[in-house]
């Protein structure tokens, strides 16, 4: 089986997204759950950028990048910088919401 047909990285996982997502696809998706899952954010994904800002009013902006090199996720900047949040979309969503303290969406 090649690696093309076990998915990213050649995991087995069919979960895996093709290997020509980009990171921005990537934050996009991210972006798009947290969007509808969460109330009380906004996340943006500037244009020309590989950053997810993740806006709250009254406090402070937190940021997450895709790590290419550890295949997730991840807090980009502050005191958690460099922490996984997970290597889906879906993953990286429960945790930032968890960890933000956020709302369900109606």
């Amino acid at each position: 089986m090649s690696d093309i047909e076990r998915g990213r990285g050649g995991t087995g996982d069919a979960a895996d997204p093709p290997a020509s997502t980009s990171p921005g696809e990537r934050l996009e998706e991210l972006a798009s759950l947290v969007r509808r899952r969460f109330c009380g954010v906004a996340p943006m994904l500037p244009r020309g950028t590989e950053i997810l800002h993740l806006i709250r009013p009254g406090k402070g902006p937190h940021y997450v990048v895709w790590a290419r090199h550890r295949s997730s996720y991840v807090w980009y900047c502050g005191p958690d910088h460099g922490a996984q949040l997970g290597t889906t979309a879906e993953q990286a969503a429960e945790q930032i919401g968890r960890l933000l303290g956020l709302s369900t969406a109606s």
